[in-house]
Protein backbone atom coordinates (compact mmCIF):
# COMPACT_ATOMS: atom_id res chain seq x y z
CA UNK A 1 0.00 0.00 0.00
CA UNK A 2 1.45 3.34 -1.04
CA UNK A 3 1.56 6.10 1.52
CA UNK A 4 1.81 9.82 1.18
CA UNK A 5 5.14 10.98 -0.23
CA UNK A 6 7.66 12.49 2.18
CA UNK A 7 9.35 15.67 0.99
CA UNK A 8 12.70 16.73 2.41
CA UNK A 9 13.80 20.32 1.88
CA UNK A 10 16.94 22.09 3.02
CA UNK A 11 16.78 25.54 4.60
CA UNK A 12 17.58 27.33 1.30
CA UNK A 13 14.37 25.93 -0.19
CA UNK A 14 12.11 26.98 2.67
CA UNK A 15 13.64 30.24 3.92
CA UNK A 16 12.76 33.70 2.65
CA UNK A 17 9.46 34.96 1.32
CA UNK A 18 7.24 33.14 -1.13
CA UNK A 19 8.29 35.75 -3.71
CA UNK A 20 11.97 34.89 -3.19
CA UNK A 21 11.34 31.17 -3.52
CA UNK A 22 8.60 31.04 -6.13
CA UNK A 23 8.97 34.27 -8.10
CA UNK A 24 6.66 37.19 -8.60
CA UNK A 25 3.13 36.42 -9.83
CA UNK A 26 1.43 38.72 -12.29
CA UNK A 27 2.65 40.77 -15.22
CA UNK A 28 4.10 43.73 -13.29
CA UNK A 29 6.26 43.37 -10.20
CA UNK A 30 7.40 46.87 -9.23
CA UNK A 31 6.06 50.41 -9.59
CA UNK A 32 6.95 53.97 -8.74
CA UNK A 33 5.48 57.41 -9.18
CA UNK A 34 7.50 59.61 -11.52
CA UNK A 35 9.32 62.35 -9.63
CA UNK A 36 9.07 66.04 -10.49
CA UNK A 37 11.33 67.18 -13.31
CA UNK A 38 13.33 64.50 -15.15
CA UNK A 39 13.72 60.78 -14.41
CA UNK A 40 16.24 58.67 -16.35
CA UNK A 41 15.54 54.98 -16.87
CA UNK A 42 19.11 53.71 -16.81
CA UNK A 43 21.13 52.20 -13.96
CA UNK A 44 18.91 51.28 -11.01
CA UNK A 45 15.83 52.51 -12.91
CA UNK A 46 16.52 50.29 -15.93
CA UNK A 47 13.57 48.08 -16.82
CA UNK A 48 10.72 50.45 -16.07
CA UNK A 49 8.73 50.76 -19.27
CA UNK A 50 5.03 50.35 -18.72
CA UNK A 51 3.33 53.63 -17.86
CA UNK A 52 -0.05 54.82 -16.63
CA UNK A 53 -0.80 58.51 -16.97
CA UNK A 54 -3.19 59.88 -14.35
CA UNK A 55 -2.62 63.56 -15.15
CA UNK A 56 -0.28 64.44 -18.01
CA UNK A 57 0.89 67.95 -17.20
CA UNK A 58 3.56 68.75 -19.77
CA UNK A 59 5.47 65.46 -19.35
CA UNK A 60 7.26 63.91 -22.32
CA UNK A 61 8.27 60.26 -22.72
CA UNK A 62 11.65 59.85 -24.46
CA UNK A 63 12.14 56.42 -26.02
CA UNK A 64 15.36 54.41 -25.84
CA UNK A 65 16.05 54.31 -29.59
CA UNK A 66 14.93 57.87 -30.24
CA UNK A 67 11.73 59.82 -30.55
CA UNK A 68 9.38 61.13 -27.91
CA UNK A 69 5.70 61.06 -27.02
CA UNK A 70 3.96 63.88 -25.12
CA UNK A 71 1.99 62.42 -22.21
CA UNK A 72 -0.93 64.63 -23.29
CA UNK A 73 -1.32 62.35 -26.34
CA UNK A 74 -2.02 59.29 -24.16
CA UNK A 75 -5.35 58.34 -22.59
CA UNK A 76 -5.44 58.55 -18.79
CA UNK A 77 -5.76 55.24 -16.99
CA UNK A 78 -4.49 53.07 -19.86
CA UNK A 79 -1.32 50.97 -19.53
CA UNK A 80 1.21 51.71 -22.28
CA UNK A 81 4.26 49.50 -22.81
CA UNK A 82 7.18 51.70 -23.87
CA UNK A 83 10.96 51.42 -23.96
CA UNK A 84 11.77 54.46 -21.84
CA UNK A 85 15.07 56.33 -21.79
CA UNK A 86 13.70 59.18 -19.66
CA UNK A 87 10.63 61.21 -18.75
CA UNK A 88 11.00 64.98 -18.71
CA UNK A 89 8.87 67.96 -17.61
CA UNK A 90 6.90 65.80 -15.16
CA UNK A 91 6.60 68.49 -12.49
CA UNK A 92 2.81 68.90 -12.83
CA UNK A 93 2.04 65.33 -13.93
CA UNK A 94 1.01 62.21 -12.04
CA UNK A 95 2.52 59.23 -13.88
CA UNK A 96 3.16 55.69 -12.68
CA UNK A 97 5.88 53.51 -14.21
CA UNK A 98 6.04 49.74 -13.76
CA UNK A 99 8.56 46.96 -14.33
CA UNK A 100 7.20 44.05 -16.30
CA UNK A 101 8.11 40.38 -15.96
CA UNK A 102 10.07 38.98 -18.88
CA UNK A 103 8.00 36.69 -21.06
CA UNK A 104 4.83 38.80 -20.92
Amino acid sequence: MAGNPIYIYDSSETSGSDFDRLGDPGKYYKSQTVADGQTDYTGSNYGYGSVIVKTHGSAIFHLSSGGSIPAANLTAGVVYDLSLAKITAASTATIYVMKKQTGF
